[in-house]
């Protein structure tokens, strides 16, 4: 089945990062407890936005399993209330907006959590759909046979104008294994053929829309 993932981005304000954290250690516990998986606080590292700039995500196994979720967080005091403080004007951070986007199941992939998250937004070019699938599945087996784990691509559902755009995502046990990966799509002969021709030659099927580099908050 399809995992579906719930991100909200917000930015943290200037002196706030200790009360933001302790908010994110306890929605982390609300989510746990309200049936959601993988919950993760990540901070911006290179994206060309904002310093201070964060995203929080979940996870959900399928469809009807975010469903669920989504009623149940409706349903709870404490999370309503935990709601209502995060949205008020002295709150530690500022929420900037909420996205879902749902996996397209392409490999059996390696599952292991990193604490380095790289993200790729596209927006396929019409015409194209199915071989962008196959470069994408390419790209997800390069990555993890060059050090990377959780290679995966998403369909944006729920996103305002990211709608119908794909998200490739990937993830690094440090910044060092990531920076050796990046070696590697210069210096593998096969890795540097398949991104020249998938990002600027004969084999384009989807046009970069945002790159971003998050480090996972321990929390």
């Amino acid at each position: 089945m399809a995992r579906v993932l719930d991100s909200v981005a917000g930015r943290v304000k200037p002196g706030r990062m200790e009360d933001h954290l302790a908010m994110a250690v306890e929605v982390t516990k609300l989510m746990e407890r309200l049936g959601a998986r993988n919950p993760r606080l990540a901070m911006a590292v290179s994206s060309g936005e904002p310093a201070g700039t964060f995203t929080f995500s979940t996870e959900h196994e399928n469809g009807e399993a975010w469903g669920e979720f989504g009623d149940a967080i409706n349903a709870d005091a404490e999370f309503q209330a935990f709601i209502m403080r995060v949205s008020a004007p002295e709150a530690p951070s500022e929420i900037l907006q909420f996205t879902s986007a749902t996996e397209i199941p392409l490999r059996e992939t390696n599952p292991t959590l990193g604490n380095v998250i790289s993200v790729h937004v596209t927006r396929p070019i019409p015409g194209k759909f199915e071989q962008g699938l196959e470069a994408a599945t390419k790209a997800c087996e390069l990555l993890e046979r060059a050090g990377a784990t959780n290679a995966r691509l998403w369909q944006m559902g729920y996103a305002g104008m990211g709608s119908g755009m794909q998200m490739l995502s990937y993830e690094c046990a440090d910044m060092k294994t990531l920076g050796r990966l990046g070696d590697r799509w210069s210096d593998d002969p096969e890795m540097a053929e398949f991104a020249m021709r998938s990002r600027f030659g004969d084999a384009v099927t989807n046009t970069p829309v945002f790159d971003g580099l998050y480090q996972v908050v321990p929390i």
